[in-house]
């Protein structure tokens, strides 16, 4: 069922340009200097990928806390959690899931999730480590919360651990509050500590506990992180949702929202997740913009391009072209 997947180094190197001020839908990004602008775009990147790898940890806890009812009747009767066209697994790929009941009408209930080395996502992301769930009561209870450890728990190539305490509304079972502590571990060591609140809301396909196909969720929130880099120097920055995130679970990257970061109190960038580059509902592309302008970034790629670097690319791409070195050309 799980096979090992090489892990692509995540580079968060970028090119020192001069400072202009920039708009973003009416947003002023003051000038700050090439060092701050430089460090603006490797944590917008870095948060790009912790961003959707915490979506997609969350979700993992959503779907098996919503669906312990019937997990907890399979496990007694020795029968256990199977691929199935419903779910955004690839096909014999799905986590080993294990449930402990507790004493008192079966809670606190702990349910394990197993990844292993790696399972597929039908979207592309592989998923490693594990997860831990712990469900206070049933969810008619007062007192009902949802208790998560993240152990070494990879979305590609990113690691998560740390806990996050999910509390679901009592009035509109639609909202999902988290509040996290987590540390994410990059390929070329660079971390990230961040305690973040989110609000989680569903606009489809909560009501289908079986089936992850047809589910829609928009997020907003807020944070406060420090990175640190691998030669030690380290920013503390803090970012919010400035308009809602929304994920659908047939994409892989989130498709709509606004998130903006500041670092020493400064507004220093704003990625808008709604920009495209074609009718493709599931795109993969996001608006940078920073006090060095406006950037695209391909969110299937694990480094941040800047102009210079986009440039000389481009520059010897045509000349391979014009020399018959290209993949199309003569030589």
């Amino acid at each position: 069922m799980k096979k090992i997947i090489g892990f692509t180094v995540i580079a968060l190197a970028v090119v020192l340009f001069s400072c202009n001020t920039n708009t973003n839908d009416g947003v002023e990004i003051p000038e700050i200097s090439a060092e701050l602008t430089a460090k603006s775009a490797e944590i917008a990147v870095a948060e790009i990928h912790a961003e959707a790898a915490t979506t997609e940890g969350a979700y993992e806890v959503e779907f098996f806390a919503n669906a312990e009812g019937w997990l907890s009747r399979w496990w007694k009767m020795g029968k256990h959690f199977t691929w199935s066209n419903k779910l955004r697994y690839h096909k014999n790929h799905c986590p080993d899931v294990s449930i402990e009941s507790g004493d008192d009408g079966g809670y606190p209930k702990t349910i394990t999730l197993n990844y292993g080395d790696s399972t597929l996502l039908n979207n592309g992301k592989v998923l490693s480590g594990e997860i831990v769930i712990e469900i206070s009561a049933h969810r008619s209870s007062q007192d009902y919360t949802r208790e998560v450890i993240y152990n070494n728990f990879g979305v590609d190539s990113l690691l998560i651990n740390g806990t996050s305490e999910i509390v679901v509304d009592k009035v509109d079972s639609t909202y999902r509050k988290f509040e996290s502590e987590l540390t994410f571990v990059y390929p070329d060591g660079t971390t990230i500590v961040r305690s973040a609140e989110r609000i989680w809301q569903w606009s489809n396909g909560l009501d289908t506990d079986e089936d992850q196909s047809d589910d829609m969720v928009h997020i907003t929130g807020e944070l406060t992180a420090t990175i640190t880099w691998p030669d030690g120097s380290s920013e503390t920055y803090t970012k919010e949702i400035t308009q809602p995130l929304k994920r659908m679970a047939t994409c892989r990257y989130i498709v709509e929202g606004e998130v903006q970061v500041h670092l020493g109190g400064n507004l220093v960038s704003v990625l808008d997740y709604g920009y495209s580059e074609g009718d493709d509902e599931c795109d993969h592309y996001a608006l940078l913009t920073n006090a060095d302008g406006e950037q695209v970034i391909d969110l299937s790629e694990r480094k941040y391009k800047g102009k210079e670097e986009k440039n000389e690319n481009g520059g010897q791409q045509e000349s391979d072209n014009q020399n018959g070195n290209g993949q199309n050309g003569n030589g």
